[in-house]
């Protein structure tokens, strides 16, 4: 009855390098106003529910802590990197993650797989634990198509233990824009589902430097669901491998080298 809600707050963004490949970081969120809250919509999946209830979280997480973790990145062979993260991962759910990527420099082509224990959090995102936890992970194959446009195939367990796949197309602009598009197929049938059917959704990414004025690495990011149900639910880690990596490699850098002379 009413589709568009949304809330306002202040975001505290805080890291520390301990020493070269290991981060500590924390966010802390406040919303000051907002609607998302006052739904009356609430979690009526047949599966376990690991996502429709987000306005539960945002009714009694005014002020919460997004994410307070320990990121550790390394080196384990030629073409490969890694990564473990340890703590709260994300606003739902804490644990371990743990990734591997192999990223030839001068490849279109790359290769990852990642693994994650976690377990859910309590509703005022704050230290506190609920009963649920599980594995999910995924392989993922990357493709660099060229003009700004990436491929991604990921097969995986998602959060509610059901298994499939998610297939995704995004457009990187040469101001450093990013739109995508991506679907998530699983062996939940559409009834157990839920209204939609499957996962779907559009991403956008927005630089920081444009509000700025400046160059700024930060950027900001939001997903755009027709609607948030359980099936298809993926683990949100900060500092994924790929788009990091692949900045610094060569088919990035000879797409963007008009940049250099502007």
């Amino acid at each position: 009855d009413s589709p568009v809600r949304a809330d306002v707050g202040v975001e505290l963004n805080a890291f520390y390098d301990l020493m070269p490949g290991l981060t500590f970081s924390g966010t802390l969120r406040h919303r000051l106003a907002g609607n998302v809250a006052k739904s009356v919509r609430g979690p009526n999946s047949k599966l376990q529910s690991v996502r429709s209830d987000g306005v539960r979280y945002a009714r009694e997480g005014g002020t919460a802590l997004q994410h307070l973790t320990l990121n550790h990145r390394f080196r384990p062979g030629t073409n490969l990197y890694g990564r473990v993260t340890a703590g709260y991962l994300e606003e739902m759910y804490g644990g371990i993650s743990g990734e591997i990527l192999w990223k030839p420099v001068d490849s279109r082509l790359g290769l990852g797989a990642e693994v994650n224990y976690v377990k859910q959090r309590d509703y005022d995102q704050m230290f506190g634990f609920r009963d649920y936890q599980t594995a999910t992970g995924h392989v993922t194959a990357y493709y660099d198509l060229g003009n700004g446009f990436h491929g991604q195939l990921d097969v995986a367990r998602y959060l509610a233990k059901d298994w499939g796949g998610t297939i995704s197309l995004a457009r990187e602009f040469s101001n450093g824009w990013k739109i995508g598009a991506f679907a998530t197929f699983t062996d939940v049938s559409a009834e157990d589902f839920g209204e939609g059917s499957f996962d779907k959704g559009l991403t956008f990414t927005i630089p920081a430097s444009h509000f700025l004025g400046q160059p700024s690495p930060t950027t900001t990011g939001t997903t755009i669901r027709s609607i948030t149900r359980d099936g298809g639910a993926r683990l949100n880690v900060r500092n994924r491998l790929y788009n990091d990596v692949r900045k610094y490699h060569a088919p990035e850098l000879r797409d963007n080298w008009g940049r250099f002379w502007r």
